[in-house]
């Protein structure tokens, strides 16, 4: 501790609970919680904990995570980075209508949701779809998130990221290497199109409504548990209309509303679990299996969880 708060600083904290840094609202403590603020912070930190061999997590928005109920045994580095900049763009002016591209950079620890309305607001088209998106931009990009209504990635805008890389460099690399495992996102920049204003808005409120009619809300939730099927997994299980919807296999499995301890099933969205209010990690993974095993044996579909899980259970 003493070493880590000399090259750290003072605000490093020890046993501090995670629940209340994620989405789901479980998880245990982590040793050491040090709070980034800036994007040289995340580099010192992740190097710190690099040499002295600690293990380190990043928390962003802490969504798609499962804390475990032990906590995490070595530093959680919590992303508060939080600048948006436009870094430029190129293009034209005819008939005094601006056309081309506007490249706005974010960091990495900036809550997507931000993001989207200064996008909005700028008239940049590219992003709005995903108003209410959880989590962060990092998480988003790291992750390359998808909306189904209509289908389109984070990634479809992507242009390059700053990143960290295992050998302590920082580099800027191309969406491409975006995914590398064990890089650290530090920023993001995304290649967006002149939009109207309202239009954009238009689209981002029916985002909205269809979450809000599709999506549990206002529950602790830590979004899709599984990721859906691939087509060819479709052909050959030969599901409903080669449907490739997890949750529609999860729900036709007969799972949904599937209650362990305090985890339960949504009723809203069979692929969601929700946190009732008293929900361990382990009432969480129990569940987990239940539902997979369920989808096996009705569909013969192994089901690929998307969350991930972190620390001790």
């Amino acid at each position: 501790m003493k070493k880590l708060q000399k090259l750290l600083g003072s605000t490093l904290k020890e046993q501090v609970i995670l629940a209340p840094f994620t989405t789901f609202n479980i998880g245990g403590p982590a040793d050491y919680f040090f709070e980034a603020r800036t994007c040289d912070d995340i580099a010192r930190a992740v190097m710190v904990a690099r040499e002295m061999h600690l293990p380190f997590f990043i928390l962003g928005g802490g969504s798609k995570i499962l804390v475990g109920d032990k906590g995490f045994r070595g530093q959680v580095i919590r992303n508060l980075t939080h600048a948006i900049v436009i870094k430029g763009a190129k293009g034209a002016i005819t008939g005094g209508i601006k056309t081309g591209s506007v490249y706005v950079e974010a960091d990495s620890g900036v809550p997507f949701n931000l993001l989207v309305r200064f996008t909005i607001e700028e008239g940049l088209h590219g992003l709005e779809m995903h108003l209410g998106l959880p989590g962060s931009v990092g998480g988003a990009a790291y992750m390359n998130s998808k909306w189904m209504n209509p289908p389109s990635y984070v990634g479809d805008v992507l242009f390059q990221a700053r990143i960290l890389t295992q050998e302590n460099e920082i580099q800027i690399v191309p969406k491409e290497q975006v995914h590398r495992s064990k890089d650290i996102i530090l920023s993001v920049v995304f290649e967006l199109q002149q939009g109207d204003k309202n239009i954009l808005w238009k689209t981002a409120n029916k985002s909205i409504e269809y979450r809000k009619n599709t999506q549990p809300q206002a529950e602790r939730t830590a979004g899709c548990v599984f990721k859906n099927i691939t087509q060819a997994e479709a052909i050959i299980a030969q599901t409903p209309d080669h449907t490739t919807s997890s949750g529609y296999l999860i729900d036709h499995a007969g799972c949904k509303d599937m209650v362990v301890g305090g985890a339960k099933v949504s009723s809203t969205h069979a692929n969601f679990i929700v946190n009732t209010g008293n929900a361990t990690a382990l009432d969480v993974l129990q569940l987990i299996r239940s539902i997979a095993e369920r989808v096996q044996k009705h569909f013969g579909v192994t089901l690929q969880e998307e969350i991930i899980k972190i620390g001790e259970f």
